[in-house]
């Protein structure tokens, strides 16, 4: 037995005590009192008492168990540490500090080259801008990046990211995050296949099966890729992009080649869809180049060649303004070139245009048209067993059209209108057109997987992927 500041040695490796049993044959020692084990001036170990195998150069160690090297402390009260691996293990629960960070869990693997630590069940990390929980976390105390393995939780002072597989590199704050990865910034939720995050800036990337909902302004936004701005509350998707909008028990799912999605000064959602622009809802559906929605008047402005349709009602002008109420559509604005059809029949269309027009909508249902200037008509009367009695064709500069049971079943002019009726057995229904007459039933969305596929038809050329263009028509607005 060996006792006072006793000091044994094997290569590079040193080994101080109060006081130590050898035993030779077997080429170990048993050390007591103030342990400190040193393995080439780097990695140090501390503790109450030690077994060590000259053999396998492995060595226990028992209570207040301190490892340390230039980057961290590992504190546990049973640790393993394998010398010719500069690995440290503990099994029943230990802490490691760092720099800035705390890290603890029930199992620990420390390498002290390259200075990279494992750690399994139950793990929490601490650090002054964050909070993290993780099934197996991977830690490198030289560079301050953890990778995680297995489900992770990330908390933030206003977020929190959740995934399965990625990294955080604290000094910068960036991380990846892989596999189901989701950022909740209440009341906004994103989900994708991968995020990468910006804590400094509160910028992210995501990718793959993206999913972005906001519970207070009733928005949900899908899309395959996209960019986040958490201090701006700011989404931008592309590729595969739909939005839907909740509206009482129906939603109104909206797609582009691009949708943007941001708060105003007030802090009231905008959105902006440019362009290649499709609308789907059970009760209408519409397409045009460019789409601006702002909370703080409810109205969806539609610009480009839009197009609309509800039931046997098609809608069309240069620019189309929707009113939403209590979400629900109350109104329906035609800035210029108004054209409404109303497919009666096979080859008989009720039609009314003007320079501008208004409709009016009730639970959705339209039961109302009203036209303002260069008013113009075609309007095919029945009588009272619903059979046809000819055709009405007008021009009046105000006209008032109403609708019942989804057909145009009265018609007022304002003013003195120039008016041509004739019997049906004179006429070819399907010759009476107005001017700009273009039932485009085929560019008509039938369901949400119509979304997905391109807009064909009358759209612009030269079409410009440029929101300030949606800004200044809605100043002009």
């Amino acid at each position: 037995m060996l006792e006072g500041n006793v000091i044994l040695q094997q290569g590079t490796t040193k080994l101080y005590c109060d006081s130590a049993y050898l035993f030779s044959s077997s080429n170990r020692a048993a050390a007591y009192g103030h342990v400190h084990i040193n393995e080439a001036d780097s990695i140090h170990v501390y503790g109450d008492s030690a077994l060590y195998d000259g053999n396998s150069k492995v060595v226990r160690i028992f209570e207040n168990v301190r490892l340390t090297d230039r980057q961290m402390v590992l504190t546990t009260q049973l640790l393993t540490y394998r010398l010719n691996e500069r690995l440290g293990i503990y099994y029943n629960g230990g802490t490691l500090r760092s720099q800035e960070a705390v890290l603890t869990s029930k199992t620990g693997y420390y390498y002290g080259d390259p200075q990279t630590a494992y750690f399994k069940d139950s793990v929490r990390l601490k650090h002054p801008d964050y909070r993290l929980e993780a099934d197996t976390l991977e830690y490198n105390t030289g560079s301050d990046i953890a990778y995680f393995h297995g489900p992770t939780t990330i908390y933030n002072e206003n977020s929190t990211v959740f995934c399965k597989d990625g990294y955080y590199v604290t000094p910068t704050g960036i991380a990846v995050f892989n596999q189901d990865a989701r950022l909740d910034n209440p009341p906004q939720t994103l989900l994708a296949d991968s995020i990468y995050y910006d804590r400094e800036t509160g910028l992210g990337k995501a990718y793959g099966n993206i999913v972005f909902s906001d519970t207070v302004q009733s928005i949900i936004q899908y899309s395959e890729e996209a960019l986040y701005n958490e201090i701006n509350n700011v989404i931008t998707s592309t590729r595969g992009s739909v939005a839907g909008y909740v509206m009482e028990d129906d939603t109104l799912f909206i797609a582009g080649d691009t949708i943007r999605i941001e708060q105003d000064s007030l802090e009231r959602n905008v959105m902006f869809v440019y362009p290649n622009v499709r609308m789907f809802k059970s009760d209408f559906q519409g397409v045009c180049d460019s789409l601006y929605y702002s909370d703080a008047d409810s109205i969806i402005r539609l610009f480009r060649s839009p197009v609309l349709w509800s039931d046997s009602n098609q809608f069309s002008g240069d620019t189309i303004f929707l009113a939403l109420k209590n979400q629900q559509l109350e109104r329906m604005y035609f800035k210029s070139n108004g054209f409404i059809i109303n497919e009666d029949d096979s080859l008989i269309y009720n039609q009314i245009k003007g320079r501008q027009i208004t409709a009016f909508f009730n639970d959705n249902d339209l039961y109302k048209v009203t036209v303002k200037g260069n008013g113009e008509s075609i309007y095919f009367g029945k009588d009272e067993v619903d059979r046809y009695l000819g055709v009405n064709q007008a021009q009046c500069s105000d006209i008032d059209m109403y609708i019942k049971e989804q057909q145009f079943s009265r018609i007022v002019f304002k003013g003195k209108p120039e008016a041509v009726f004739t019997p049906m057995q004179r006429i070819d229904p399907g010759t009476f057109l107005l001017e700009g007459f273009s039932w485009q039933i085929d560019r008509r969305p039938k369901d949400r997987a119509a979304l997905f596929q391109p807009v064909e038809g009358n759209q612009d050329e030269g079409v410009e992927e440029n929101p300030s263009l949606l800004r200044s028509s809605q100043k002009e607005g």
